[in-house]
């Protein structure tokens, strides 16, 4: 559900000497077409050099001369989403090294985890997928704060396809994706779950959060939509913290947690229109 940086990486480097010299390196590069070497003095690693330190190295140079320092390393264990807040971190740098038990293992470059993040778009809304909230829940748990999930499911969605059109249909949800990206704060994460649900994961206590939906509510009743159709959300929120004498080691809980979350929404169906329905528990 949520990848690691090692189901991305690339496999493809080699160890070399700083005092190597940089004509050897870029014939490497060309005959065997490996973008990565990772800069050794005697055991130790030192630096980096990539595609674009070699293009510009005069060949008499050495590795020393032409090698970067800037990378980072990190474990191969490690989700694609902490990949993310590392390289939004850290401006400067192009390339992550991967390491096993000390040891390298691989790679993974801007270019090739954008490649990846892309995947988690919706192209729709321009949402990320579920993935993202479940890694932010799991990240907001072991900080051992209050998290509500704030699951939205828009009433009669399947009518309203049906009656006026996919492609009025879509631009229902794309305004949705509009109206909930307003009312989202930067403490917080949202996704279109699947179909026509959407999702919040948020660092808040559950009236906070249900303050939070109120709003939306109110958004979405006050916009005109296409063709001036009545749009609305059945919202479930649940929210929950984390037993200080017991540690999150597993995605289990949260998956509980959406799902009750989700299950609370199809409840709010039952009553009317923009029902809100809540529940407050603890993961043991």
């Amino acid at each position: 559900m949520i990848k690691n940086v090692s189901d991305i990486a690339e496999k493809g480097f080699k160890k070399i000497n700083i005092l190597n010299g940089a004509k050897k390196i870029q014939d490497i590069f060309s005959e065997e077409e490996i973008e990565c070497f990772c800069a050794y003095d005697h055991d130790e690693l030192v630096g980096v050099v990539t595609k674009k330190e070699l293009v510009v190295a005069h060949p008499n140079r050495i590795v020393a001369d032409i090698m970067s320092d800037r990378y980072r390393c990190i474990d191969s264990a490690t989700p694609i989403w902490k990949v993310k807040e590392i390289f939004d971190t850290y401006k400067n740098i192009e390339i992550i090294l991967l390491e096993d038990q000390g040891e390298l293992v691989g790679y993974v470059t801007r270019t090739i985890l954008n490649m990846e993040l892309n995947k988690s778009i919706d192209l729709l809304t321009g949402l990320y997928r579920s993935d993202y909230i479940f890694y932010n829940a799991y990240n907001l748990l072991k900080e051992a704060q209050e998290v509500s999930v704030i699951f939205m499911d828009v009433d009669n969605f399947g009518c309203i396809d049906k009656q006026y059109g996919h492609i009025i249909g879509d631009d229902i949800l794309r305004s949705i994706a509009r109206i909930l990206k307003e009312n989202t704060d930067q403490k917080s994460f949202l996704c279109r779950y699947a179909g026509d649900e959407f999702a919040i994961v948020a660092p808040y206590s559950m009236e906070h959060s249900e303050r939070i939906a109120k709003n939306i509510i109110k958004a979405i009743h006050s916009y005109t939509f296409p063709k001036d159709i009545q749009v609305s959300v059945s919202i479930g929120i649940s929210g929950y913290t984390l037993d200080k004498e017991n540690s999150l080691n597993t995605l289990k809980p949260i998956m509980n947690m959406i799902n009750d979350a989700s299950l609370l929404s199809t409840k709010a169906k039952e009553k009317e229109c923009s029902a809100i329905i809540t529940n407050m528990g603890v993961i043991a």
